[in-house]
């Protein structure tokens, strides 16, 4: 059972703690993968189609620039990526380590902590949890879809990787906690809170140490398959086209969270979507994998996704994720609102982010449209708390040209400007009133607290868009992170690690757990790194 037996240690952030009361698994602001903390990519998202693009098989080139020949390639400098490489040198693989932006460390810069039980640390501090209570509550909040054994592995080596990333010069705190609201204290802080000071400048320094070879500004475009093993793969870089001859190649790419064709073809409506994380996660890996017949597993992976309100403006989430009207858990987040579909029904209660944040937009998923109703009263009490809140939602509605937020004198006059059925939405309103006023929820369950009835003008509808931070697996892996064929058979010589394979979760990200995903970065990592030298053995 997990117990603290030293009472110390345990950070508890009482300006934020006070925010999030009662909200279980807001471990989220960290755990949104640690990409929480993403400013708004400026660069151009790539829409390719990957399964389409898969379809007509890997591009092959009829000249090329430059050719290298080594035992591993790995695809990607980010925080799986450089775990990998640097646990490949210590095995002393002979290696390459292509990325394809300008530096190391991609997304990962922005995380803060990493998952650990029965570290060295935690044990100083009286901190102990068992992987039986990690893996049950995490199955049980997936639905038991997921692979329980791979939680185990990550469980059982999770104190381990602690330590050999301290072996490798990465920084900690000291501070290990539940990161306001998660389940188990297992967050293991990186120095200043940052992983670009704890673990990424580090492991970057650790691969100069190491004499790693690096080729910055260089994307893996296909692969080069025979008799169905990977014997290379084809970039494109500053040198031109570069042809890798090698036996193996490990995918760290990230995912394909920067490419909104691809969360469209995962179903979500791409029409107000906002890219958060990078958009050098566009899907490279995704897409090649499946031109040499890897399983898809796109339609079960995960994603950390919220609502947002267009109309407002787009927030850095890593300095104001807090906001309360646009942030983390502003209007577009529920909570006392009232949200409805295209008809103007209520679908679910509007507390989900109590259980889960990123559990928010599954519901409305396969709607065509999301909507969030309520009034002055409940902005001025709930999220107009500040001078500069007000005043961005005032222009907000002034001078929206997005047609995502509406102000009417009444229910009818914001069903008109927006177009949906007025009686319906009228009905629904009346509903939702008479439960707020009885102090019971008795369609949906939401707590009394937050049924707040919707009646003093004037009234306020804000179609909701999504804000993607990033998505959760995508290609089928194994244990050993080998990539696995539609019968679900490794390729051999092909690997999947982080984001690229995660495989972890179900549908949903289930972020109660501080950490995981980013622990998962290591683990996977360190654990293809291990496993390609034992195949190149072979």
């Amino acid at each position: 059972m997990f117990k603290n037996t030293a009472g110390e240690g345990v950070r508890i952030d009482m300006s934020r703690r006070s925010f999030l009361t009662g909200v279980a698994g807001v471990g989220a602001i960290a755990a949104l993968g640690g990409l929480a903390g993403c400013a708004p990519s400026q660069e151009k998202a790539d829409t390719s189609n990957a399964k389409a693009d898969a379809a007509s098989g890997p591009k092959t080139y009829d000249k090329v620039d430059k050719t290298y020949d080594t035992d591993l390639l790995i695809v990607g400098g980010g925080g799986s990526g450089l775990a990998c490489a640097v646990q490949a040198a210590l095995n002393k693989t002979n290696f390459i380590l292509i990325e394809k932006g300008s530096e190391l460390g991609g997304n990962a810069s922005f995380v803060e902590g990493m998952f650990a039980i029965e570290s060295k640390m935690a044990e100083e501090q009286g901190i102990h949890v068992t992987p039986s209570e990690i893996i049950e509550a995490e199955l049980e909040r997936g639905q038991h879809r997921q692979n329980g054994a791979l939680w185990m592995d990550l469980c059982t080596k999770s104190a381990e990787n602690i330590e050999w990333c301290l072996e490798q010069g990465v920084m900690y705190s000291g501070v290990i906690d539940e990161y306001n609201g998660g389940l188990y204290p297992t967050f293991h802080w990186f120095k200043d809170g940052k992983c670009k000071i704890g673990y990424v400048d580090p492991m970057i320094k650790r691969v100069d140490e190491l004499g790693i070879e690096v080729h910055l500004n260089t994307a893996a475009t296909s692969l080069i398959q025979q008799d169905g093993a990977i014997v290379g793969a084809y970039a494109e870089g500053d040198d031109g086209v570069v042809q890798y001859n090698c036996k193996a190649v490990v995918f760290a790419t990230g995912g394909f969270g920067g490419n909104p064709e691809l969360i469209k073809q995962q179903g979500w409506d791409i029409e107000n979507l906002f890219v958060v994380g990078s958009s050098n996660a566009a899907g490279d890996a995704y897409r090649m994998a499946l031109e040499v017949g890897a399983k898809d597993f796109m339609n079960d992976s995960a994603q950390s996704i919220l609502y947002n309100i267009p109309a407002l403006p787009p927030i850095d989430f890593h300095k104001d994720a807090l906001n309360p009207v646009n942030g983390y858990f502003g209007i577009a987040a529920g909570g006392p609102v009232l949200w409805v579909n295209e008809d103007g029904d209520r679908y679910t209660r509007e507390n989900l982010t109590d259980d889960n944040l990123v559990l928010q937009c599954i519901p409305g998923k396969g709607n065509l449209a999301n909507y969030a109703v309520f009034d002055q009263g409940i902005f001025d009490t709930f999220f107009g708390t500040t001078d500069d809140g007000r005043a961005m939602f005032e222009d907000a509605v002034a001078g929206d040209k997005t047609e995502t937020l509406f102000k009417a004198d009444s229910i009818k006059g914001l069903a008109d400007a927006c177009g949906l059925d007025a009686d319906a939405l009228a009905k629904t309103v009346e509903r939702y009133n008479e439960l707020a006023k009885k102090g019971n929820d008795d369609d949906f369950g939401k707590p009394a607290e937050k049924m707040v009835a919707i009646e003093n003008g004037p009234f306020y509808l804000a179609k909701l868009g999504y804000s993607f931070f990033f998505e959760v697996g995508g290609i089928a892996t194994d244990k050993q992170r080998r990539v696995l064929d539609v019968d679900s058979k490794p390729i051999p010589g092909l690997y999947a690690i982080g984001n690229d394979g995660n495989m972890l979760y179900r549908h949903v990200y289930t972020i109660n757990m501080p950490g995981t995903a980013f622990g998962n970065q290591v683990n996977s990592g360190r654990e293809a790194a291990n496993n390609v030298a034992e195949f190149l053995k072979a």
